[in-house]
């Protein structure tokens, strides 16, 4: 199994991918691949098409979506039609995989993620599966990545990625996702998040009009990424409003180089300059904890090209401190 993760990160290009524990880690980069032409539906049905600002149906609307649990689409029984499961590894709210064996003891790795933002997907969709748009890429007979649209603007959906060398990597990407789809519309795999937890929040209606554009300037164009992120593009900077379940060091020590900062409240964040072409401002503060090595963070980040001179952290700060009463407590 650890050759089979090493093979897709080094073709996924995962950051700092080690060992199996890819459940620390953020999402790798999706490849670009021209898929084939040919449609492709197991229902036999046409894609629907919503209307604007509208899931394609009201079960994958983006409040419900936030809602699923992906690990719980990963069904062991449908998984044993293709070998032997093992265990289902998280990644963030929305992302979970289960590294498994086929039938004859070769590495088979299973992703799901729900909720991707689909601009790609959507613009090369030339298949259907379970009635919505598809698409699928393939990547050197590694890999196979199987996407559904479930909303087109913003564009958002769901994706299967099967890892699986030397071999048919797409059909079990297609029954999994459409298992997965159906789960969703029978309104299954259905978790209840804490009372303090970010998993329900958009992060794009979250803050106040005049919070971001404190930070972002009147003139900002608003971008959500996903389900749990935001950001606001200006002509001279960017702001990013991020939610996440991740692994959180027992010392809080995320990285060598932050400082401690006080945002009111008695909540200490964490402030990171990174310099370079593109400098930027990061402050980042733990939610809540929902074990000893996992819980919620919110990340905001200023950033913009050396060329224009602002103040990034106080962006950031300003920004962190105005959205901190918005957010749940315990």
């Amino acid at each position: 199994m650890h050759r089979l993760v090493a093979v897709l990160c080094a073709l996924l290009v995962v950051a700092g991918c080690a060992g199996t524990d890819l459940a620390k880690h953020k999402p790798y980069p999706r490849s670009t691949v021209k898929a084939n032409a040919e449609a492709v539906s197991e229902s036999g049905t046409q894609p629907t098409t919503p209307a604007d600002g509208r899931p394609v149906e009201a079960a994958f609307a983006p409040d419900k979506l936030r809602l699923v649990d992906p690990c719980k689409l990963l069904d062991r029984k449908l998984l044993e039609q293709f070998g032997k499961p093992g265990q289902v590894s998280a990644t963030g709210f929305s992302r979970c995989s289960n590294y498994m064996e086929d039938a004859s003891g070769k590495d088979l790795a299973v992703t799901i993620e729900v909720g991707q933002t689909m601009t790609t997907e959507l613009k090369n969709a030339d298949k259907t599966l379970a009635g919505l748009k598809s698409y699928e890429q393939t990547l050197d007979n590694d890999a196979c990545f199987v996407s559904a649209i479930t909303q087109e603007k913003p564009p958002l959906g769901m994706t299967v990625q099967i890892g699986y060398k030397d071999a048919d990597a797409c059909t079990p990407g297609r029954k999994v996702l459409e298992a997965a789809l159906k789960t969703i519309r029978d309104r299954g795999a259905v978790r209840t998040p804490a009372r303090d937890s970010l998993i329900t929040l958009d992060p794009c209606a979250l803050p106040e009009k005049a919070v971001v554009e404190a930070a972002a300037t009147a003139s900002n164009r608003q971008y959500p990424y996903g389900l749990h992120s935001c950001s606001w593009v200006a002509n001279d900077r960017e702001l990013t409003f991020d939610l996440r379940s991740t692994f959180v060091p027992k010392d809080r020590k995320f990285d060598d180089k932050q400082t401690e900062i006080d945002l009111g409240g008695g909540v200490k964040a964490y402030q990171l300059d990174s310099s370079g072409a593109f400098p930027s401002c990061s402050v980042k503060w733990v939610q809540r904890m929902d074990s000893d090595d996992d819980g919620e963070v919110v990340e905001v980040k200023s950033a913009g090209a050396k060329k224009y001179e602002f103040d990034r952290c106080a962006a950031a700060v300003g920004f962190a401190k105005g959205v901190l009463p918005k957010l749940p407590k315990g």
